[in-house]
């Protein structure tokens, strides 16, 4: 059958727009009232048609109290999410005083509202740093770490996500719309009445019905979080505050620094005007409705990203080559991990130790890295590094705390050689090492290190191997000497390494 006659275009009463972790689900609960209104939560229509998506929006029309759909196509019949969404709901919502959907993916939105034009529009929207460090946890917490080599979720694509997602919001502003900042939204009752009066409800909905269709991974983490079903709980608003320093709280601040017109528009804090990006391949903009990022780019595994350097995607690659040199009986702890995607690169049968220094998911063990308190090495035979001696207040005494596992080390770093064109202190690193003050940094510290320079034209990559410590010299023997026992010190044998 044509689009045109697969699709009979309709209006919806709201549809709930926003950035991830900016509190959209909460609305569209809030929004669902039973009996008068009903808002679904990514219903994903455009797409082809997803059985399992289609389970979970049959259960939460079941929870809503919505009738089992009469007749509708075999499923087999089904092209898109939509056909299988008309079928089976449209005839019972039409019924209601308004219906609607919520999206944080907003691929689409345009053609989604000609065929259901809205006839209001809420935008969801908070501090891009606090958006940043907990679409991260979420990432971890729900397993999104795509394992096959053709998708990544990983920091890069955090990041690259909440920027493609700024321009389509600021593109959805140019409509009519009310902005609900998280903010307000979990601190300001007066928000929940502006909500109210804005669609038209007499009363906002007091129950979880789009949470609890969610996976349990995320379900319960916000259950637990915030309290029982229905709370509207304040307990994330200092999320970004209690990021420690480290990568992850760099790169939220990066985003932030870069999305100036985001800050402006929606009332938030604006970066002084020395620590703003403006220059940059996500923040350009020719046209209101251009993005400057395409969207199917951000899950590609090699995908490069900005013409800029960005550490997110420079741990992206170093990852992968990192993750070819792990022989086949390791046992790793991985230092500094940021997300589980070094994981997703393994086989599953081998074990790796998380560590951070904040719990992004409960496997995480917390240690203050970057400031030279690395966790236990438990049963390791191997630790890795990436992405982390750069944020290290004192680098001596970081690789010394790492020679003091006496285990092999894969590591990475963005010589000066190699970077003489960026501003060290724009990324938050906290040193500045040539490629001979590493080497002597490594030697000094007792270890052996087989270097493979620039690998991606700007970041190294390190195989440091213990060095051995020499024997103290026996006393020569008095009277008879014994036999098979010479008195040269016993070096272990030289392992020949491979280069990363």
């Amino acid at each position: 059958m044509s689009e045109k006659q697969n699709i009979t275009r309709t209006e919806m009463g709201v549809a709930v727009m926003g950035l991830m972790r900016t509190g959209t689900t909460l609305v569209a609960d809030l929004l669902t009232n039973r009996g008068k209104s009903l808002v679904l939560s990514e219903p994903d229509l455009l797409s082809k048609y997803d059985p399992t998506l289609a389970a979970r929006m049959r259960q939460l029309a079941k929870d809503f109290g919505l009738p089992a759909p009469t007749a509708t196509l075999e499923a087999g019949n089904y092209t898109r999410n939509i056909d299988h969404f008309d079928a089976s709901f449209m005839a019972e919502l039409k019924q209601l005083d308004f219906w609607g959907v919520k999206y944080v993916n907003m691929v689409g939105w345009r053609r989604l509202f000609e065929i259901y034009r809205p006839r209001k529009i809420v935008l969801c929207v908070r501090d891009l740093r606090a958006v940043t460090v907990s679409a991260l946890e979420l990432v971890n917490r729900m397993r999104l770490v795509f394992a096959d080599n053709k998708h990544r979720r990983d920091e890069a694509w955090v990041f690259s996500r909440i920027c493609y997602s700024v321009h389509e919001l600021m593109a959805l502003r140019t409509l009519p719309h009310l902005v609900v900042r998280y903010e307000d939204l979990v601190g300001n009752p007066a928000t929940l009445e502006r909500l109210r009066e804005h669609v038209g409800l007499e009363t906002l909905g007091t129950e979880r019905l789009n949470l609890m269709i969610e996976r349990a991974s995320r379900s319960q983490w916000e259950l637990t979080k915030h309290g029982k079903a229905g709370e509207i709980s304040d307990k994330a608003l200092d999320r970004f505050a209690r990021e420690p320093e480290g990568p992850i709280r760099q790169m939220a601040e990066r985003i932030w620094r870069m999305m100036g017109e985001y800050n402006v528009a929606f009332g938030y804090d604006v970066p002084p005007p020395a620590q703003r990006i403006r220059r940059h391949d996500f923040a350009s903009r020719v046209m209101p409705n251009d993005n400057p990022i395409n969207y199917v780019d951000t899950e590609t595994w090699n995908w490069r990203g900005p013409t800029q350097l960005e550490p997110v995607f420079g741990r992206r690659r170093a990852r992968i080559l990192v993750s070819r040199n792990i022989g086949k009986h390791a046992k790793i702890l991985d230092l500094g991990s940021g997300s589980t995607a070094l994981r997703r690169l393994l086989p599953n049968e081998l074990p790796i130790v998380l560590s951070d220094n904040a719990a992004r998911s409960p496997e995480f063990i917390v240690s203050d890295i970057y400031r030279g308190n690395l966790p236990p090495a438990e049963n390791a035979t191997l630790v890795t590094a990436i992405g982390v001696l750069e944020y290290v207040d004192d680098v001596r005494r970081f690789l010394k705390q790492l020679r003091a596992y006496n285990l092999p080390i894969l590591l990475t770093y963005y010589p000066t050689d190699d970077n003489e064109d960026i501003d060290r202190d724009s990324y938050g690193w906290r040193n500045a090492l040539s490629r001979n003050e590493l080497m002597r940094a490594f030697l000094a510290a007792g270890f052996i290190a087989n270097p493979r320079w620039a690998f991606d034209g700007r970041q190294s990559a390190f195989r440091l191997r213990p060095k051995p410590v020499a024997a103290r010299p026996t006393r020569k023997p008095r009277g008879k000497r014994i036999a098979g026992r010479g008195n040269k010190p016993v070096m272990p044998r030289r392992k020949i390494l491979e280069p990363v």
